[in-house]
């Protein structure tokens, strides 16, 4: 063989090998992180800045979560201790994440949900496919109660408004047991303060998502072994996936907009919108620091 022709058949053959990979690109499975974001702790802020990288999408808060925890008590019926088939429920396990998210571009998934409660830990130890990371949003817990009241007077129409009138009413119902704050602070109580699972989280305090994103985001790249990405820190976008924004007549107010501009704390002092007994009458220590 010539050496021209040898050359052209060597070209021929790094082609087919480059084609080959392209076309197989795609069937490279998704990786799935986690977020564990207290609300009001810019889990919103967090998500667009990430999903500023195309291949990662950051999810508003999502139902996966639930929909494990659904199937998880199934697991307790007496339909299924009768007939205990593990490998066929397993199957259905181990495929929720890839079917729900097949059509999502990116291949990095980073899900929002409670995933400190224990059916929601049981089926990442059990059925996900790649190391488990947990991304741990946190603040002040005064800060975060501050937040929710003051929200609740932007308008008579929001969800804790129309169940609370005065200043204390409204705090006790977004501090009640088995209310929607209770329960994220029972699943990030959960993960920072059981030894087996500090190995799987990465903490992020709001107030440094707020000063310093930039490190707080090399911070999160290197946790989830990712490489960097040059992400703007003004001019954001709001939350969007798959064409879909949060829809926030649902609780009667603007509960997920963020500031576009640029990234900055509200101008407002948190005590105006607290009881002057909140030390009594709540827990609101930063337990995640134990």
């Amino acid at each position: 063989m010539s050496g021209r022709c040898q050359g052209t058949y060597i070209l021929r053959v790094l082609s087919a090998i480059i084609i080959n990979l392209l076309e197989h690109l795609n069937d490279m499975p998704k990786k799935y992180y986690f977020l564990c974001g207290l609300p009001r702790a810019g889990n919103t802020l967090f998500a667009s800045l990430l999903n500023q990288n195309p291949g990662i999408s950051v999810t508003a808060n999502s139902v996966v979560g639930d929909m494990i925890g659904g199937l998880s008590s199934l697991r307790k019926a007496e339909s299924f201790k009768s007939f205990p088939d593990q490998a066929s429920y397993g199957n259905v396990m181990e495929n929720i994440l890839p079917n729900y998210y097949q059509d999502w571009p990116a291949d990095v998934i980073i899900d929002r949900s409670a995933w400190g409660t224990p059916d929601r830990l049981f089926f990442l130890e059990h059925y996900l496919s790649n190391p488990i990371k947990i991304i741990v949003l946190v603040r002040d817990l005064k800060e975060i109660l501050a937040s929710f009241v003051r929200f609740s007077y932007t308008s008579e129409n929001n969800f804790i408004a129309k169940q609370a009138k005065t200043l204390e009413e409204r705090c006790d119902f977004v501090m009640m047991s088995g209310g929607q704050l209770n329960q994220w602070v029972e699943a990030v109580y959960n993960l920072t303060n059981t030894p087996r699972y500090r190995q799987y989280i990465h903490i992020v305090e709001y107030d440094d998502l707020v000063d310093r994103p930039e490190q707080v985001l090399d911070e999160v790249y290197n946790f989830l072994e990712l490489p960097k990405y040059s992400h703007q820190f003004n001019q954001l976008a709001q939350l969007s996936n798959q064409g879909i924004q949060y829809d926030d007549a649902v609780y009667g107010g603007a509960l997920h907009q963020i500031k576009t501009g640029k990234i900055e704390k509200s101008g407002y002092d948190p005590t105006e919108y607290l009881p002057k007994d909140v030390a009594r009458r709540y827990r609101l220590d930063r337990f995640w620091r134990y």
